[in-house]
C-alpha cells in the first residue's frame, strides 16, 4: 500500500464513521447506500460516465475536517445525516443512469477548492447548527440537486441555503401547502376559535408572504386575509368565537420571487402529506376528510 492510499484509507474512516453516527437518523438502508458512494463503489463509477471519484474526494475532505473540529455528538450526529441522505440520493440517481452535471462546478479553483466543496462544506456547517432534524432531508436534497442540475448556480445555492437555515420547518410546510392549494378546499378553511396554535401558525403565513415565499393573490392566502386580517391593528384575542375573526395583523406581503425555486431544488414536495395536514387541521378543525 503507498502512503497516498493510505491516507485516503484514513479519510474514508472518517467519512464512513460520520455517516454511521446517523443512522438513527436517516435509517440503515441510506447509511448503507451513502457508504457505497463514498467508499468508492465502481458500480456508481460505471453509471455516472465520469467517474464518482471528485464526490467522494469533496465529501471525504468534509469528512476529515468536521473529524478535526471540536464538536458535540449531536453536531456529529446532523452532520453525518445531511451527507448520508445527499450521497444516498446522488448514488440512487446515478444508478438510474443520471450524469453529472459538467459545467465547471466541479473545477477546483488556484486554492484547490471548487464551488462544489464549498456547496458541500456550507450545507454541513448550518446543519450542524440546527436544531430543527427534520429540516435536514431537505437541506440534504439541495446537495445532491446541485451535483446535476446546471441550473443551479452557486449564489442561486447560497441563498436557497440560506433561507432553508432561516425559515422554520412549519414555515416550510407552509410554502408547500400554498404551493399545491389546488387540492385544498377553501370552502372548508375557517376556524373561529382563535387558540394559541392557530394563532403561529398564521403569524407563520403572514411571515413567509411578506419575505416573498407565497404571493398575496394566492387563493388560500386571499381566505385567509379575508377571514382573519382585519383593518385596525390590532391583533386577535385567543378564544374569541365569532362569524369573522378581525384584528390580526395586516401588514403589506410581497409577490412569491423565490419559493418556486427552493420548492424546486430543495424538494419540499416531498414534506409528508401528514406534516401538512396538522396545519389544515387548525385552519379547518371541524371537517373530518382533510382531503391534501
Amino acid at each position: 500500500m503507498t502512503a497516498n492510499s493510505g491516507k485516503d484509507t484514513d479519510k474514508n474512516k472518517d467519512i464512513l464513521q460520520l455517516i454511521n453516527n446517523s443512522s438513527e437518523i436517516a435509517g440503515s438502508t441510506i447509511v448503507g447506500l451513502a457508504a457505497g458512494l463514498l467508499s468508492g463503489d465502481p458500480i456508481v463509477g460505471v453509471a455516472s460516465g465520469v467517474g464518482s471519484k471528485a464526490v467522494e474526494i469533496g465529501f471525504r475532505m468534509i469528512g476529515s475536517e468536521i473529524a478535526e473540529r471540536m464538536i458535540g455528538p449531536r453536531q456529529k450526529v446532523r452532520a453525518g445525516t445531511v451527507i448520508a441522505f445527499a450521497a444516498a440520493g446522488i448514488r440512487q440517481r446515478l444508478e438510474k443512469g443520471e450524469h453529472f452535471r459538467d459545467d465547471g462546478f466541479f473545477d477546483k479553483t488556484d486554492a484547490n477548492y471548487s464551488n462544489m466543496d464549498e456547496a458541500i462544506e456550507s450545507n454541513v456547517i448550518k446543519v450542524m447548527e440546527t436544531t430543527e432534524e427534520n429540516k435536514i432531508k431537505f437541506m440534504a436534497n439541495l446537495i445532491e440537486t446541485v451535483h446535476f442540475d446546471s441550473d443551479l448556480d452557486i449564489d442561486t445555492y447560497r441563498r436557497i441555503l440560506k433561507h432553508l437555515e432561516e425559515l422554520s420547518y412549519r414555515q416550510l410546510c407552509i410554502i408547500r401547502l400554498f404551493m399545491n392549494v389546488d387540492r385544498i378546499d377553501l370552502d372548508n378553511i375557517g376556524n373561529s376559535n382563535i387558540t394559541q396554535n392557530l394563532y403561529s401558525i398564521l403569524t407563520d403565513c403572514l411571515e413567509v408572504r411578506d419575505k416573498g415565499f407565497i404571493n398575496s393573490n394566492n387563493p388560500l392566502m386571499e381566505k385567509i386575509d379575508e377571514l382573519y386580517l382585519g383593518s385596525s391593528g390590532d391583533h386577535i384575542v385567543f378564544g374569541i368565537r365569532s362569524p369573522e375573526y378581525p384584528g390580526f395583523a395586516n401588514p403589506a406581503g410581497f409577490a412569491n420571487m423565490f419559493s418556486e425555486s427552493m420548492f424546486k431544488f430543495a424538494k419540499l414536495d416531498k414534506i409528508p402529506d401528514e406534516d401538512i395536514n396538522s396545519i389544515l387541521r387548525e385552519l379547518k378543525p371541524e371537517s373530518t376528510d382533510i382531503s391534501y
